[in-house]
């Protein structure tokens, strides 16, 4: 009895896998069973609200909609396009979970402009790779086996052999096949559509207006579905839209006049003015991070000549870096032209050749000379293109240093900050405004240990431990700046800032807790990895002190200004000056904001009533009440940002400011207009320039 169990049980067995084998379909049916597999243990890795029953179904119709045109292919062909299918929608997940891990957000076709950059990327990606990612090629073995058996068993050669043909489609089963593709088509979009739909009509109404964070669109779409979405998005943007209309115009506007009287208070304080043609150099250092500060390992301070140095200036323990996609370019984007990121991409790349306020541009008109270091090759993140258009009188690169400290990716920064120097001085101009950006704390933070010189404890042999000994490393090299700069009888004459770029990418919470000897909680969790350190040092260590206030990267511009007695409120500018009695919130990419009251951590799924709000005093959760109206008006600053950014709107907006006050002349390009008499005016620049400074 047994015995006839097990026989009928492996011939129902072959008789199903025949049909499955036979059905145009079947195929298709194991690739979309595997691709779901796969899908939700990619949705457990990103940890971004969880699999339910709307992700399931888009998930579903994409990869219906995916493979539905595979049914009115030949048996061969099919069973290669979907073992390459498998390959290359494996392989998208991959790329997606890696650039996760690094960035907290999707690869959009924005990104993809910038694919020229991985190559400098590689010790990062690999380094961001799990051994537990094989999961998503596991089953590509199968699927290559069995496209090479299919197309060796029905390759002609074979059935001629064996004195069988390739048999000839009936009417009826061209029919067929054509109406189970079409209603396989209709289901899929249908499977999208419904739950896209009712999430659009319910929790996530609006989420398809604007520029939304990209995690929640995620959560409604799925994964595939975010990238048809995002590049029907990019399509309409670049080759479909019809620009602004009036009354988001007439919306920026208002929001701008409002911060412009937020602006107006620094011009009325003791410090509007007080270092009037002081030379400025800030220093924007790579991946460095609050947290350091202070810190000890073993006994040995991770950052002792910045705990000095920080003693004897003006600290903002507060300080929180607002950087999306663009990372260490929307750092640089953000401080020089006090404007917020783009929600996907780096604004360095998509809108280089838009119009800003940025500092150097505004500084040029005041008489200063204005230059950017950074060694490394110009044209990564755009910065020839973008540089020129901030009207930057120079521009050093690589190639404008020797390599004498090979380090990391490039020149350690020890060297870095020494020919820096040189190249400051040999210029012999002043005022000088000089823009340093760091490059050596990059991540993977591997550097040998013969540059390091740090003993990272019980962290050693981790890359939470090769960042600290990066961080040292930078550490030393401010060191040995500061003395440089004395040395060079700069120091007495010269503000220096100096703040970090944007978060290290390392998000486990289990390190820094070792770090720290204590439990984080939530809010400690999200702050620590937002701040970034800020500190402005003074001539003969003038106004040392700490600063509590709350501040962003976005408010660098207006605090420059301020010190120099230059009023911000002449230009469209977002952030306020850090040393004004005058307060506003810092705005993050994803619509999470921080005040001296409240502290407020948006959900996955976009809506403000589903985020968290913390008091900032305690950490402790409170009331969504508390941080409703400041989410809400987040999110107004950043549609007003982005509407700006990506429809250039400046020229519109200071026209429109210009014809209100009744003064005609126009303002770009520090006053000048391309003309007839000038008509170099445009090409060196001249559509970034700012207006002339207000009386």
């Amino acid at each position: 009895m047994i015995s006839q169990l097990q026989t009928a049980a492996r011939s129902g067995i072959r008789l199903s896998l025949r049909g499955l084998r036979k059905w145009p379909y079947g195929g298709a049916m194991l690739f979309i069973a595997a691709m779901l597999y796969k899908l939700n243990w990619l949705d457990g890795q990103l940890n971004v609200g969880g699999m339910n029953p709307w992700k399931w179904t888009v998930n579903l119709g994409a990869m219906v909609l995916a493979t539905f045109w595979t049914v009115w292919l030949g048996r061969r062909t099919r069973a290669v396009v979907l073992a390459c299918l498998d390959i290359v929608f494996s392989a998208v997940m991959l790329a997606d979970l890696v650039y996760f891990r690094y960035f907290k957000d999707f690869i959009s076709v924005p990104v993809l402009l910038q694919a020229g950059q991985v190559g400098e990327l590689e010790d990062s990606i690999w380094n961001l790779i799990h051994p537990g990612d094989w999961i998503l090629f596991a089953d590509l073995p199968a699927a290559v086996a069995i496209a090479v058996f299919v197309c060796w068993r029905l390759r002609p050669s074979r059935l001629e052999r064996l004195g069988q043909s390739r048999p000839r489609k009936s009417l009826k089963a061209v029919l067929l096949r054509l109406a189970l593709g079409v209603a396989l088509l209709v289901g899929g979009i249908y499977m999208i559509a419904v739950p896209v739909n009712i999430q659009k009509n319910g929790w996530a109404r609006g989420l398809f207006v604007g520029n939304w964070w990209n995690v929640p669109i995620y959560n409604v779409t799925g994964l595939f579905g975010f990238h048809g979405y995002d590049a029907y998005r990019y399509a309409k943007e670049h080759w479909f839209g019809s620009g602004p209309s009036q009354a988001d115009i007439q919306e920026a506007e208002e929001w701008f006049d409002k911060r412009a009287a937020l602006q107006k208070q620094a011009e009325t304080e003791p410090m509007f003015g007080a270092y009037k043609g002081k030379n400025v150099l800030i220093v924007q250092a790579e991946a460095f991070q609050t947290f350091v500060i202070g810190q000890s390992v073993n006994g040995k301070e991770i950052t002792p000549n910045l705990n000095k140095l920080i003693g004897q200036s003006l600290y903002f323990p507060n300080f929180y870096h607002q950087t999306g996609q663009g990372r260490t370019s929307d750092a640089d984007f953000l401080t020089n032209c006090s404007l917020h990121p783009m929600p996907t991409g780096s604004v360095f790349i998509r809108f280089a050749d838009h119009t800003y306020n940025c500092l150097p541009s505004i500084l040029n008109g005041q008489g200063y000379d204005t230059t950017v270091h950074h060694a490394y090759e110009g044209s990564f993140w755009n910065r020839n293109n973008m540089y020129r258009n901030m009207q930057y009188a120079d521009f050093y690169t690589i190639k404008d240093y020797t390599n004498d400290e090979p380090l990391g990716w490039s020149l350690g920064d020890k060297s870095f900050f020494r020919q820096t120097i040189d190249q400051l001085k040999q210029r012999d101009k002043s005022p000088f405004y000089a823009f340093a950006i760091t490059i050596s704390g990059h991540h993977p933070y591997n550097l040998p240990s013969t540059a390091t010189h740090f003993d990272a404890g019980p962290f050693e042999g981790t890359t939470f431990g090769d960042y600290l000994k990066a961080s040292h490393y930078v550490d030393e090299a401010v060191g040995e700046l500061v003395q440089r700069l004395k040395d060079e009888g700069l120091w007495d004459n010269t503000i220096l800032m100096f703040y970090g770029d944007h978060d290290n990418s390392l998000y486990d919470a289990e390190p820094y807790e070792k770090l720290f000897g204590r439990k984080l909680s939530d809010q400690e969790k999200d702050a620590l990895q937002r701040k970034v350190p800020f500190f402005i040092h003074f001539p003969n260590d003038a106004h040392a002190g700490v600063i509590e206030k709350p501040v962003g990267q976005i408010d660098t511009t207006p605090t420059v200004l301020q010190l120099l007695g230059i009023p911000a409120s002449g230009y469209k500018l977002m952030g306020v000056s850090m040393l004004s009695e005058a307060e506003a919130p810092v705005v993050f990419r994803n619509g999470g904001f921080a005040t001296k009251q409240v502290y407020f951590v948006p959900s996955g799924d976009g809506i403000l009533e589903h985020g968290t709000c913390y008091l900032a005093e305690t950490g402790e959760p409170t009331e969504m009440s508390a941080c409703q109206a400041g989410a809400e008006a987040a999110r107004l600053e950043l549609k007003v940002s982005d509407l700006v950014v990506e429809h250039d709107l400046i020229p519109t907006l200071l026209d429109s400011a210009n014809g209100a006050s009744g003064d005609t002349s126009g303002g770009n390009a520090g006053g000048e207009k391309a003309s007839e008499e000038n008509p170099s005016a445009a090409k060196e620049g001249g559509s970034n320039a700012a207006p002339p400074a207000a009386p």
